[in-house]
């Protein structure tokens, strides 16, 4: 009996060490591989239901803009990249620089090595945002060339592909103006988009980083069922 009472301190002990030790190493461990997720991302946007019964989800319309480099880009300059896409202009002193510095310092610097990941970064002010402009602007924040790339081109078609793409609020009604958002659109490799999020506190961090996590953990869930067939 003595030698019974004298092993239960050790047990506590251990549970104490794991409880301390252990688990947070696990949850650090899951929460960088995105293991903890159980649900796929939502596919935003209208839907259609094909004669075959397939479901056709809303996509993102192509286009043929510039980037800082003065290179023309189409969205298959971008072809199997997972993309982050947000609108500003160079000149903003409000909404903008506070985005920017946003993703900057908590998505782009979480994602940078990572080739998959594409960051987008439209004008809403074509006309006075040229390409050396944006080439400029990009260096404030640190945006390295080919992962973070600033785009400007024709005015109408970025405007429509805000509004009727993106789905950005506010962008429908702003072709006689200019419309600030906040917002970075989360867009996964069939041109779909999987979220939109506000960009300021740590909850707005954590949400996108885990939703792109999530979105690269289904791909990979996918790679691996076409290889096991």
């Amino acid at each position: 009996m003595s030698q019974e009472i004298k092993k239960r301190p050790s047990f506590k002990v251990m549970g104490v060490l794991f409880l301390v030790f252990v688990l947070p190493v696990l949850w650090i461990m899951l929460n960088k591989t995105g293991v903890h997720y159980s649900k796929p991302l939502p596919i935003l946007g209208e839907r259609e239901l094909a004669p075959n019964g397939d479901t056709i989800y809303h996509t993102i319309a192509n286009f043929r803009l510039v980037n800082q480099n003065g290179d023309s880009v189409t969205l298959d300059t971008y072809k199997d990249k997972i993309i982050l896409v947000s609108f500003f202009f160079a000149s903003c002193e409000t909404v903008c620089p506070k985005m920017n510095e946003f993703i900057s310092q908590h998505i782009y610097r979480e994602f940078a090595k990572d080739n998959s990941i594409q960051f987008l970064s439209f004008t809403v002010d074509p006309e006075h945002d040229s390409a050396a402009v944006l080439k400029k602007y990009a260096e404030k924040y640190i945006a390295k060339f080919p992962n973070w790339q600033f785009i400007t081109g024709n005015r109408k078609r970025i405007y429509d592909l805000a509004a009727t793409s993106f789905l950005i609020p506010g962008a429908q009604s702003a072709h006689q103006g200019m419309f600030h958002s906040n917002q970075i659109v989360l867009i996964d490799k069939n041109l779909r988009i999987r979220g939109v999020f506000e960009t300021g506190g740590q909850l707005d961090k954590t949400g996108i980083i885990d939703a792109v996590r999530n979105l690269k953990l289904e791909y990979k869930k996918n790679e691996n069922h076409t290889e096991k067939r």
